[in-house]
């Protein structure tokens, strides 16, 4: 009975309304970022899998900077300070200064590469243009870019603000895939603006439909030191899935990887599945996917299981989305994924914020990959 008693509670938390967003440590996080971001960036430089020792020091510097202000404004936007400057210049009708920013950003920098005769603004800045990019001249290319990515940005910020706030439907998504979708095409072209895919989801998302970061949870600090612990819970069990599940399949080879790395390789390794990977991939599933799912469910039949649990649903149905998205690495990693989705959507809709899934998205992926072989990892 005790135990019917408490899974009915956690029922009843799940399918609560997010608490107001307080913004507490959301300021003291994001400043701890650049620092973090900008020593990642110079260590790859240097050491990483695609290390540039031999380019000058001076553009190995301003890559560094530029990288670590970019990255840092995704946990920048989730600031009281940054919720309001977007505010301001949404009710003062600035949206083209507003589209413009993240494609002037890349102008400075590319700018400053010329300006100080550096040659890696051919040799390495923009040396990733392909195919059929690379058969436009390059101020054509630039050009065409800028205009994609501004008009993007622009119409998407023009459909949320018409949005219903009421809760998050299929406008609220398409405008969010609007302005996304050029960034994500283009980000392999040009320096500096793979950072700036999830702040352009996240300003659209959050801010230009007008639902506010209650709705959707966008928060990097923990709630309580009960929902940590939670999370930490939540980790040890992800950990035990893995194993079981594996050694079941027959399809693991334990490395120890992880513990034989240098100390350059680990923090290497945790930043980029933490902060690169674990917070792009919950902005995307988390926020969007099952926010989209469970408004849609809620609409349903209260007695319908679905229509009285709609986050819950949701949860399950984005695990399967999730794990489809795995599917082209082998049989063994998509059930897995359907297996740590799960965590991560049970994390987002307890604790209301992305604090739990993005942690457990970047140390459950660490641990494993780095720990172990799949044999059908492809």
């Amino acid at each position: 009975m005790k135990g019917s008693a408490g899974f009915t509670k956690l029922l009843r938390h799940i399918e609560k309304p997010t608490p107001t967003y307080t913004g507490r440590g959301e300021t003291a996080l994001a400043l701890s970022v650049l620092p973090l971001t900008f020593a990642y960036k110079l260590l790859d430089c240097l050491y990483g899998k695609q290390p540039i020792p031999d380019q000058p020091w001076m553009y190995i510097i301003l890559l560094s900077a530029f990288t670590a202000v970019a990255f840092s404004s995704v946990v920048g936007l989730a600031t009281p300070g940054g919720e309001r400057w977007i505010r301001r210049m949404l009710a003062q009708n600035r949206l083209n200064w507003l589209a413009a920013l993240p494609i002037l950003f890349v102008s400075l920098f590319l700018t400053l590469l010329w300006v100080l005769g550096l040659p890696q603004l051919h040799s390495h800045a923009l040396a990733m243009i392909s195919e059929p990019w690379s058969q436009l001249p390059l101020p054509v290319f630039l050009i065409l870019s800028a205009l994609l990515l501004f008009g993007a940005l622009r119409g998407g910020l023009v459909i949320a603000m018409k949005a219903p706030a009421r809760s998050f439907g299929w406008r609220q998504l398409g405008c969010v895939l609007l302005a996304t979708l050029p960034f994500l095409v283009l980000q392999e072209q040009l320096p500096l603006l793979w950072c700036f895919t999830t702040p352009v989801a996240v300003t659209v998302m959050v801010y230009g439909t007008g639902l506010g970061r209650e709705y959707f949870g966008y928060s990097f600090v923990p709630r309580s030191l009960r929902e940590a612990l939670g999370v930490i819970l939540l980790l040890v069990c992800g950990l035990l899935l893995f194993l079981l599940t594996t050694l079941w399949a027959g399809t693991i080879t334990y490395t120890g990887g992880l513990w034989h790395s240098s100390g350059l390789v680990l923090y290497d390794s945790v930043f980029v599945w933490l902060l690169v990977v674990g917070i792009s991939e919950e902005v995307i599933f988390r926020c969007g996917v099952l926010t989209l799912i469970a408004a849609i469910l809620a609409k349903k039949s209260s007695l319908s299981w679905w229509g009285r649990h709609p986050r819950l649903s949701a949860v399950l149905v984005t695990s399967a989305l999730f794990a489809l998205s795995h599917l082209f690495r082998g049989a063994t990693l998509f059930f897995l994924s359907f297996l740590a989705s799960l965590l991560y959507g049970l994390a987002f809709v307890a604790g209301k914020n992305l604090f739990g899934p993005v942690l457990l998205h970047g140390l459950l992926n660490v641990l494993i990959l780095m720990n172990f072989h799949l044999a059908d990892f492809h």
